[in-house]
C-alpha cells in the first residue's frame, strides 16, 4: 500500500473506551493538533458483527478514516504519531474485523490497517478521555445494523395507550399544557464524561431527568417530554426537532460536568452565547458536549449546515427568547445552589447544539462534576438525583407561574388575586402543606408565610392563600 510493505500485528490491548457511530461505508475527516502524539494501546470489543476498535492516544492528532475495497479494508492514518508499548503478532477473527496492521512512514505517519472478512458499515469518533483521547472505528455488518435498527424500533402497544419508550416523534397534547422537553445528553453508544468509579454521564443525568419528568407530570397544568427514556443514541438537531414537534414552552437538557482537575465541583447553568462561548472554559465545554455529533454521516453532518439545519439556527435578533432564557437559567441556578455551592455564582453561555432552536427558551445544566469523588459519589444515589431533579423543577415552575399562570389547572390552579398582579389565590385541597404548595408554585415557604402573614405553617383545607409571584 503506497509502495510500503505493512506488518501484520494484533494490538496488546492495555486501556480504553467504546464509542461508535452508524454511518455511510466510507468517511473522511481531520481533526487538526499541534505536535506529536503517542499511540500508548488500543481495545477491541463487542461481538456478533458488532465491533469497535479503540485507539489510545496521549493526545488529540490529525488523522484521517476511510474505507477501501478490493479487499474490504478500513485504514486509519495518524499524523505525527509513534508507537509507544509493547505489540504481538496475530490475526483476529471476530467478524466483520479479520486482522490489523500498521507501518510508520518516513513523513512521521502512523497507518494502522483493519482487514475486513465484509463490507461493513463504519464511522468513528476522537473524544478526550480523562488525559488521553480516545479514537474509536465502529464496525457493523448489514446483519448487526439491521438487528440494531429492529431493536431500537418502537414496539406495538397492545395494552391502553401510554407514553412510548423513546420520545422522539410528536406526542398527544392537552389543550393549554405548559410543555417542558427534557433532553437527557448522550446515550447509546456515547458514555459521556466517565468517573473514577465508572459512573457514566449518560446513566446519571437519565435518571435525573426520569426524577425531573415525574415532578413535572405531578404539578398541574405540566407535562413533561424526554427526547430519550433509555440508553439510546439521538442526535443532537433530533433532539430540538423533538422539541418543537412537540411545541415545548421549554427546552432543558441534563447534563454532568468533568474536568482533569478532580477538585473542581459544582453546578453551572447554561444558554447559547451570541457569540459562540462567554469564557474559554465556556468553549472547551460546548466542544466537549458537541464532538460525538460533530461528524460527518456520509455526505451529511449531522449538526452542519444543510437547509434544514440552517432554517432552524438561533435567530440572535430575536431578544425575548434570549432572555426568557436567560430568566429560566437564572431561576435554577438559584435553585441549585440550594442543593450544592454551584461553581460559578452567574449563568454561562457557549454555542451548544442543543440550546439553538430559535422560538424556545433553553437552558443546558451541568449537574454536577462527576469527575469530582465526592460529587460522582452522590450522583450515584437516587436521594441526589432527586435533589437536583427538586431543584430544576422548582426553576421551571417559576418561570411558569410568571409567563403562563393560566396553564395553572384542575383542583390546584391559581386563581388571579383581585388585589392586583403581585399574588394568586390558591385553594388548599386534602393532603397539601404548605411546602408542598410551595414546591408546586416555584416559591418558598417563608414567602407565602410572608404574604398571607401566617405565624406557623398550619392551613386547613378550603383556605385562599396568596402565592406571589415576584419572588
Amino acid at each position: 500500500m503506497q509502495n510500503r510493505q505493512l506488518t501484520r500485528r494484533s494490538f496488546l490491548v492495555k486501556l480504553g473506551s467504546t464509542a461508535g457511530l452508524l454511518s455511510t461505508p466510507l468517511i473522511s475527516t481531520s481533526l487538526l493538533a499541534a505536535g506529536n502524539g503517542k499511540l500508548t494501546g488500543a481495545k477491541l470489543s463487542g461481538n456478533n458483527g458488532a465491533i469497535d476498535v479503540s485507539f489510545i492516544l496521549d493526545s488529540a492528532v490529525k488523522h484521517k478514516v476511510f474505507t477501501l475495497k478490493s479487499p474490504d479494508r478500513v485504514v486509519i492514518d495518524l499524523q505525527q504519531t509513534e508507537m509507544e508499548g509493547n505489540l504481538k503478532q496475530g490475526q483476529h477473527n471476530r467478524p466483520p474485523l479479520s486482522g490489523i496492521r500498521y507501518a510508520t512512514h518516513n513523513d512521521g505517519k502512523l497507518r494502522i490497517v483493519l482487514d475486513l472478512t465484509t463490507q461493513a458499515k463504519m464511522a468513528f469518533n476522537m473524544r478526550a478521555q480523562g488525559s488521553s483521547h480516545v479514537l474509536t472505528v465502529s464496525l457493523r455488518t448489514e446483519a448487526a445494523a439491521t438487528a440494531a435498527a429492529a431493536k431500537a424500533a418502537p414496539q406495538p402497544q397492545k395494552a391502553a395507550p401510554q407514553a412510548p419508550a423513546q420520545s422522539t416523534t410528536r406526542q398527544p397534547s392537552r389543550q393549554g399544557d405548559f410543555v417542558v422537553v427534557i433532553d437527557p445528553g448522550h446515550g447509546g453508544h456515547d458514555p459521556g464524561a466517565v468517573g473514577r468509579k465508572g459512573t457514566r454521564e449518560k446513566d446519571v443525568v437519565l435518571a435525573v431527568s426520569r426524577k425531573l419528568k415525574a415532578r413535572i407530570d405531578a404539578a398541574p397544568g405540566m407535562r413533561a417530554i424526554l427526547t430519550r427514556s433509555n440508553d439510546s443514541f439521538v442526535p443532537l438537531r433530533k433532539r430540538i426537532d423533538i422539541a418543537r414537534d412537540n411545541h415545548a414552552n421549554l427546552f432543558v437538557s441534563v447534563h454532568a460536568d468533568a474536568n482533569h482537575s478532580s477538585q473542581i465541583k459544582g453546578s453551572s447553568v447554561y444558554i447559547l452565547s451570541e457569540k459562540g462561548a462567554s469564557s474559554e472554559a465556556a468553549k472547551l465545554l460546548a466542544q466537549s458536549e458537541n464532538s460525538a455529533y460533530e461528524v460527518r454521516v456520509g455526505d451529511v453532518r449531522l449538526a452542519g449546515n444543510n437547509a434544514k439545519v440552517a432554517s432552524i439556527l438561533l435567530d440572535l435578533s430575536q431578544n425575548e427568547t434570549m432572555d426568557r432564557s436567560l430568566e429560566l437559567a437564572k431561576s435554577t441556578l438559584k435553585e441549585l445552589a440550594r442543593v450544592s455551592n454551584p461553581l460559578r455564582t452567574k449563568v454561562e453561555s457557549a454555542g451548544f447544539v442543543v440550546l439553538k432552536a430559535p422560538d424556545i427558551p433553553s437552558v443546558l445544566v451541568e449537574t454536577a462534576f462527576i469527575s469530582n469523588p465526592q460529587e460522582e459519589t452522590r450522583l450515584r444515589t437516587a436521594s441526589y438525583q432527586q435533589k437536583l431533579a427538586d431543584a430544576m423543577f422548582r426553576g421551571v415552575r417559576k418561570f411558569q407561574v410568571a409567563h403562563a399562570p393560566e396553564t395553572l389547572r384542575g383542583g390546584n390552579r391559581l386563581q388571579r388575586a383581585s388585589s392586583g398582579t403581585t399574588a394568586d389565590h390558591y385553594i388548599v385541597r386534602s393532603g397539601d402543606s404548605l411546602s408542598r404548595i410551595a414546591d408546586h408554585h416555584g416559591v418558598s415557604v417563608s414567602a407565602i408565610k410572608a404574604v398571607n402573614s401566617l405565624n406557623s405553617s398550619n392551613i386547613r383545607i378550603g383556605q385562599k392563600l396568596k402565592i406571589p409571584t415576584n419572588t
